[in-house]
């Protein structure tokens, strides 16, 4: 077994436990696509920020005092951005910003006192003047800013230069999974928004069969697979890179608008983006994992193309089905679809998309 979680990492998932429901709440006050594109960029931000604190712990983590004090600064404005972000999506992004150059500057610290790979410092140290200077930039440039920020910051931690300090494939794999974990408890905590009647109750079984539902489509198969995968790689931190920090980064926020959807289904009166927001985030979370279409089953790829296809047109039943029996369809739906990767062996060179025949090992 590889390196283990430590608890002061568990403890800054805290923070970005706030952080999604904060995300999640901003979607379900205020129903509309370009909520959900604010919610995006907000969500990538923060993705990184936590990215940042994984690919440290994966690294250099010994679960120290000092390494302890290091995290528990960086929970700190990690915390303050996560409560600002509901100004933030009003577009006063002040607070928000300053908070996640702080964070960064505490990253930078990390990696100095750990004697990481100086680019990695020195590109923390670039991004908190970046994320510090659109404090003071007007829409839409600040935004600019932070894009070239996160592209410097995500660029330096998982590169092809590191190939020689490859990273712990159990830590890495497991900490992807907990945040999942956190995405799935926010399916989770919308099921206590139904009312306390009898179509409440069965609301409440249908979400908590949904949210079953997408557990099993990613930790029956998919979870183990990447781990495979990326011990096979010898650890490579463009493998990880291409997995897991980006390769989970759009499944997560499917997660998010899922659990958003499920939210605004369980009022009164939903809006027609209710419908369409679970079965576009189940559509994106099924094809993110990648394993829905190449695990081997009795049913041919192509009938499950179709169905992933399908998945995305589930909305269109809005005009039939009431939000209560939308829910039960969207978990009948998961239930199937979380089935057919059950047991199914994967090519993993399908899995990496590369035309090799084998996975090549990086070097160490």
């Amino acid at each position: 077994m590889g390196k283990r979680v430590s608890w002061v990492e568990l403890y800054l998932d805290l923070v970005f436990v706030l952080a999604i429901g904060q995300l999640a709440h901003l979607i379900v006050t205020e129903p509309e696509m370009p909520r959900v594109w604010i919610a995006l960029g907000l969500f990538v931000t923060l993705w990184w920020t936590w990215v940042g604190f994984a690919v440290l712990y994966n690294r250099h983590g010994a679960d120290e005092p000092l390494q302890r004090v290091l995290f528990l600064a960086g929970s700190v404005p990690a915390g303050v951005a996560a409560v600002a972000i509901e100004p933030a999506a009003s577009g006063d992004t002040t607070v928000f910003a300053l908070s996640l150059a702080v964070t960064r500057l505490v990253l930078a610290l990390a990696n100095a006192v750990n004697r990481a790979d100086v680019r990695i410092t020195r590109a923390c140290l670039l991004s908190a003047a970046l994320f510090g200077l659109s404090a003071a930039v007007p829409e839409p440039f600040r935004y600019v800013l932070w894009a070239i920020a996160i592209s410097v910051e995500s660029g330096a931690m998982l590169a092809r230069a590191d190939a020689q300090e490859p990273l712990d494939p159990h830590h890495f794999a497991e900490r992807f999974g907990l945040f999942l974990i956190i995405l799935l408890g926010e399916v989770v905590v919308e099921a206590g928004q139904a009312p306390v009647d009898s179509d409440g109750w069965t609301a409440v079984v249908a979400v908590m069969l949904l949210a079953a539902g997408l557990w099993w489509a990613y930790f029956s198969s998919a979870a183990e697979i990447n781990l495979k995968v990326l011990e096979l790689s010898g650890g490579s931190p463009v493998m990880a890179r291409t997995l897991f920090a980006a390769g989970h980064m759009l499944p997560a926020f499917a997660l998010l608008m899922t659990a958003a959807g499920v939210g605004l289904l369980l009022e009164g009166e939903p809006p027609r983006i209710a419908y369409w927001l679970p079965c576009i985030g189940v559509g994106i979370y099924l094809a993110g994992t990648r394993v829905f279409l190449l695990a081997s089953s009795r049913v041919p790829g192509a009938v499950r193309a179709l169905l992933l296809v399908a998945t995305f047109q589930l909305g269109r039943l809005e005009p039939h089905v009431s939000p209560r029996a939308y829910l039960w369809v969207l978990a009948g739906w998961v239930l199937m679809c979380a089935a057919l990767t059950t047991r199914g062996e994967v090519d993993l060179t399908r899995f990496l998309g590369r035309g090799e025949r084998r996975v090549r090992r990086a070097p160490r």
